[in-house]
């Protein structure tokens, strides 16, 4: 655990990026999306933003923040089409303005979810911003990102598996379309060690997927 979490845990300090300014537990009600996208996720992408946040030596109260906040807009998106990223960022910043932080606080948080979707032309240019794009991305990739992208398919009632250009969107049109490419994208170099990994595993799962459906293995 790095100093900046045990802070964050046990919140004494004085100086406004340091402050402890939302609990998961008060996050966790705005988020009512699909598996692929519920406040687990939001969970699994703050353990992944602690992890590079703390090798990466960045404000832990922006991206903190912008974490537990990140995908609040995400139901809108799959509702009405809304991007929910910069729908998101609009919302912290009512919420936090209104709270009373300070205006630098707010945009740096704003920022960083308004630039964390990888089908997005709004590139992170900060630190934090740079960090949860990468934490949110490597829930997209290795073991997780394998149990999330069938589930969210499930939830569409998509196809399990299609080799041929049918139009439908399945996993396998995921992996090669966003997935097998989101090593390649990452900002930090904590995060690009980390995908390595997960990287490996998750072509190795999906050549043996094609194998197993064409009854070879």
């Amino acid at each position: 655990m790095c100093s900046g979490l045990k802070k964050w845990l046990k919140p004494k300090l004085t100086r406004w990026r340091d402050r402890l300014l939302l609990t998961p537990e008060q996050v966790a009600p705005l988020y009512r999306a699909d598996a692929a996208h519920d406040f687990d996720h939001v969970l699994r992408v703050l353990a992944n933003a602690e992890r590079i946040g703390c090798a990466e030596k960045a404000d832990m109260g922006v991206l903190r923040t912008a974490t537990l906040l990140h995908d609040i807009a995400r139901a809108d998106q799959r509702r009405t089409g809304v991007d929910h990223a910069a729908e998101g960022a609009r919302r912290a910043r009512t919420m936090l303005t209104q709270a009373g932080h300070p205006t630098e606080f707010v945009e740096a948080v704003c920022h960083a979810i308004a630039a964390h979707r990888f089908r997005n032309e709004l590139a992170p240019q900060t630190l934090e911003a740079k960090i949860l794009y990468d934490a949110d991305k490597l829930d997209s990739i290795g073991a997780v990102g394998i149990a999330r992208v069938f589930a969210y398919g499930g939830h569409l009632n998509r196809p399990l598996y299609r080799e041929d250009d049918s139009g439908e969107h399945t996993a396998l049109q995921e992996f090669r379309v966003k997935l097998s490419k989101i090593k390649e994208r990452l900002f930090t170099r904590t995060a690009q060690k980390i995908a390595e990994e997960r990287h490996h595993f998750m072509v190795a799962y999906f050549d043996q997927l094609a194998a197993e459906v064409a009854g070879q293995r």
